[in-house]
């Protein structure tokens, strides 16, 4: 099929029949595409007003679309329509060269139609992002001539695809398919991995990317995909470099296919972790008939991803090492001895000693921190006081900053592939944005109600006035939504999995960005999710440097099913 669309002179998408209003929304989106071609189409070109003044590209289409309200009111309704949500349907649009949307005698480029998304987005107000429009808009980004303005989502430029198979995953989650196997085969044919497979044995994690040993592995990945590409084109049968785990085979399973893929996601060079943050319980994993520890693919997200923006490393640290995950019965060849048990190695934290309600505020809501705050400690939110049980800064300024996940709460509506540019600038100033936005809110306080120091309430009002109240509340509802606050042995705040309890633990497994809760069983881990901790020498690999290089903690083999 992907064959087929790739030299296809024209691949025309029907969108259903014209009901009434289409045209006006065929028009609306043509006008919206001149706009955005006229200022390159690049994604600079969309500010956010949290990262500055809008732009006038965003003012004139601004005011075209307010003047406007019913078009774009059937605009909005019009990509609610089906094709929109099949996962199949992404292939065809992105492997085509040029792609035409017809209802009935009306038709638009695809493009066109598409440059419209991002509007209609801020439109909807969605709690978390990643549901499929999200997606046709990367679609659209990718599509554009302009898209050299665009960072780079892979190292790799490859014909055809959209990048690495888990980026590709996380944006297209929320889509359908009448079979679950698809969510995974539909993408082999778009991705880098699917399209070059023989690159997943390659990769390399680097913070200098013009290093000599990084130009000499380039250039030995180049030459290993031309070997690849020779002995392919032998035999129309020969697929060379190919793990079982990237090929569309109907004779297995769901719920192998997405065990096997996750396993091969993890022991590919470098071996990251990132799969697991996709891992997202409804229900007791323990009693489930898939491994605790592999993502349901055809379930939609139910909360916002923490570990796979890139922004903390919490299981990674500075030195050598030949891989990062440490994992055992996962050879690259051939399969596990017990395929359903994961075996990692780590480190344990700490343990949950309470939790509260699952927060799930709707957008027109604010997240009630007082009342979660109630729900983890005896003594109320004000008066603002130290509290013998935690950790580090002041506790309600560490609570207000837990439901944000740390400095990620004042990037939420940014540019999110600012963070692949590199994070360590990024993080001190958004790290000191977050404590602002924290500050503005227990700035609500009044002083003579407060038992801090003269000097420390001169501090908070200071900090609050570079905050934002309603950029706190966006990030907090943000990041916490679906999630729990808890509160561990040893003081640590911190937001996890909604089906997490009590007795649960926090555990660093060497290999992953961040920390995940695992629940203990007789002989075994299940995992129950990922986790933030509001402490930066987790969050940040610190203490993991410390296990790794000063035996500050002991480490471990977590036996997860």
């Amino acid at each position: 099929m992907r064959l087929m669309y790739k030299h296809a002179a024209r691949t025309i998408v029907w969108l259903g029949l014209k009901t009434p209003g289409i045209d006006e929304v065929f028009q609306l989106s043509q006008i919206v595409a001149d706009i955005r071609n006229a200022y390159g189409g690049s994604p600079t070109s969309i500010k956010n007003t949290l990262m500055g003044p809008v732009d006038q590209e965003l003012d004139i289409i601004t005011e075209i679309l307010d003047s406007h309200p019913q078009v774009v009111m059937q605009l909005v309704d019009f990509f609610d329509r089906e094709y929109f949500m099949r996962i199949w349907c992404v292939q065809e649009v992105v492997v085509s060269a040029w792609c035409v949307a017809k209802c009935e005698d009306l038709e638009i480029n695809f493009m066109s139609l598409l440059s419209c998304i991002i509007h209609v987005n801020m439109r909807r107000r969605s709690v978390f992002a990643g549901k499929p429009l999200e997606f046709w808009n990367m679609i659209y980004m990718l599509k554009q001539p302009g898209r050299s303005n665009m960072p780079r989502i892979s190292e790799h430029e490859i014909e055809g695809s959209m990048g690495p198979m888990l980026h590709t995953l996380t944006g297209t989650r929320d889509f359908q398919a009448t079979d679950p196997r698809d969510k995974l085969f539909s993408l082999f044919g778009i991705t880098d991995e699917g399209l070059m497979p023989v690159l997943a044995l390659t990769e390399v994690l680097s913070s200098n990317k013009n290093s000599f040993h990084m130009r000499l592995l380039k250039r030995a990945q180049r030459e290993i995909t031309d070997y690849a590409e020779t002995i392919n084109k032998t035999g129309p049968d020969i697929d060379f470099g190919r793990n079982t785990a990237l090929k569309a085979d109907y004779n297995r399973s769901h719920m192998e296919v997405y065990r096997d893929f996750t396993r091969f996601m993890m022991r590919k060079a470098p071996r990251m972790l990132d799969i697991l943050s996709h891992v997202q319980h409804i229900g007791n994993p323990a009693s489930d008939s898939f491994p605790s520890w592999v993502p349901k693919w055809h379930q939609p997200r139910s909360a916002s991803l923490i570990g796979c923006v890139g922004a903390y490393h919490s299981g990674l640290c500075n030195g050598h090492f030949r891989y990062f995950a440490v994992l055992q019965d996962s050879p690259l060849t051939g399969p596990s001895i017990h395929p359903n048990t994961l075996s990692l190695d780590g480190y344990y934290v700490d343990r949950v000693v309470v939790s509260s309600a699952v927060i799930d505020t709707s957008v027109q809501e604010m997240v009630p921190v007082e009342d979660l705050w109630n729900q983890l400690f005896s003594t109320s939110f004000f008066p603002l006081a130290r509290h013998p049980n935690t950790k580090g800064d002041l506790p309600q300024m560490a609570f207000c900053k837990t439901l944000t996940a740390g400095f990620l709460g004042p990037v939420v509506t940014a540019i999110s592939h600012e963070l692949a540019n590199g994070t360590e600038n990024l993080s001190q100033k958004y790290r000191a944005q977050a404590h602002a936005d924290a500050a503005a809110y227990l700035n609500l306080a009044e002083s003579n109600n407060s038992t801090l120091s003269p000097m420390e309430l001169a501090s908070l009002r200071e900090a609050a006035s570079r905050g934002s109240l309603a950029r706190f509340h966006r990030s907090s509802q943000t990041f916490s939504y679906n999630r729990k606050a808890y509160l561990t042995q040893n003081g640590f705040l911190g937001i996890g999995p909604r089906i997490m309890n009590e007795g649960d633990e926090v555990c660093v497994l060497l290999g992953g960005r961040v920390p995940f809760v695992l629940r203990r069983m007789h002989d075994h881990h299940v995992l129950v999710g990922e986790t933030y901790i509001q402490d930066d020498e987790i969050m940040c690999g610190k203490l993991t440097e410390g296990v790794r290089f000063r035996n500050q903690l002991p480490t471990m083999t977590f036996h997860i099913r």
